[in-house]
């Protein structure tokens, strides 16, 4: 097993673009999204493959168990990498793709904890142990260099959501993407030439999909179906907005356990069905909230993650922005594949040395980079 210098590693190639894999798994704890994409790690891209691998149930309860109770580690560290090394095979294989075509994977693990006021944000999924499994360099640890340096390690995906617009014509600026995902987050781009502005907005998909699952026997509320039929607790709402974290102005991000027990302290008294209403209604609220934090009004709006999909939560969004929000299709973007395509387009600036979190972004001191980068044997 080999962990090596990334500088080495470049030095030994004279590449100047890179086929790159990315590998993300939300805080959904649903699956890992593969995406594969040729980049230079700055203006150049070129989105290719994609496909979304669910995970087994074995693997999920596992996951849920060790999240309770800090057990077990080492076997779910292993079932966790070896499903994501599982997994790219297949993608490979589906694709009909030698894994010699494929010079770098970024792999962001599974979030287990995130804490940046402590200075620790934990991961489960082994980068030099992945690199292994599929014979590829990989690049995994990708927040914690920004934390020692006094940044907040999350959101990580600004300069992404810049290159993409970098390589489409005829954008209105100011232009944002919103996603909601386990947990909600904003890029603020005001112009192409400068830094783009991220943060966690709060609550998304998470505590929903819960909900689904503990009383509705569904993995999440399809096209917010469940959640129309309910009545909106505006005081549980209130009082969730009200919370300290809330108030506190950018650069910030959140730990999707944070946000559990924030909600459910609220939202446990209510009917399951007045939960699922009362929490597609707060993350409506927390949007447009969102947007009200900048000086300018976005021209261009993109929204992804799975709460696009839920009308009860985009609903009354789209009353107030419909006009600005734009097709990620007419792009050909694809809203699902975004983040996998993020952590590819990361592991290449890794590699290179490129920062990918700003001051504006997470607070760290300085323009950094980071990510560990482990190599197989045969490197």
């Amino acid at each position: 097993m080999k962990t090596r210098d990334k500088y080495s590693y470049l030095g030994n190639s004279k590449k100047k673009t890179f086929n790159a894999i990315g590998l993300m798994s939300g805080t959904s704890l649903d699956g890992v999204d593969i995406a594969l994409i040729k980049t230079d790690g700055d203006k150049k891209i070129i989105l290719n493959n994609f496909k979304t691998y669910q995970y087994s149930k074995p693997l999920i309860t596992n996951m849920k168990k060790f999240i309770n109770t800090r057990k077990g580690i080492k076997s779910t560290n292993y079932l966790l990498t070896k499903f994501h090394a599982d997994s790219i095979l297949s993608f490979l294989k589906d694709n009909n793709i030698n894994y010699k075509e494929i010079d770098i994977i970024g792999f962001h693990g599974q979030t287990i904890y995130h804490s940046p006021n402590e200075s620790w944000t934990w991961q489960l999924g082994d980068g030099k142990y992945l690199s292994t499994l599929v014979n590829i360099p990989v690049v995994s640890n990708f927040r914690y260099r920004d934390i020692c340096l006094g940044g907040q390690g999350a959101p990580l995906v600004g300069i992404w959501h810049k290159t993409l617009l970098m390589n489409i014509q005829n954008i209105n600026y100011p232009c944002v993407f919103i996603n909601v995902g386990g947990v909600s987050n904003i890029t603020y781009i005001d112009n192409i030439n400068n830094t783009p502005f991220s943060f966690d907005i709060g609550v998304g998909n998470g505590p929903l999909d819960l909900v689904m699952q503990k009383f509705f026997n569904k993995s999440y509320d399809v096209n917010g179906k469940i959640s129309f039929n309910g009545d909106i607790n505006h005081k549980s709402i209130n009082n969730i907005l009200n919370d300290p974290w809330y108030k506190t102005p950018p650069p910030k991000s959140i730990d999707k356990n944070y946000l559990n027990h924030l909600v459910f302290n609220n939202i446990s008294n209510l009917k399951p069905i007045d939960q699922a209403a009362t929490l597609s209604k707060l993350i409506s609220i927390q949007l447009k909230e969102a947007l009200k934090f900048f000086d300018k009004d976005p021209k261009c709006l993109y929204i992804s993650g799975g709460g696009a999909k839920n009308i009860a939560i985009m609903e009354g969004f789209f009353k107030d922005y419909n006009n600005i929000i734009a097709s990620l299709d007419d792009n050909n973007w694809n809203a699902d594949a975004m983040e996998a395509q993020a952590f590819a387009y990361l592991a290449v600036r890794s590699i290179k040395s490129l920062p990918y979190t700003y001051k504006i972004i997470t607070g760290v001191n300085y323009p950094t980079s980071g990510g560990l980068l482990s190599l197989p044997n045969n490197h």
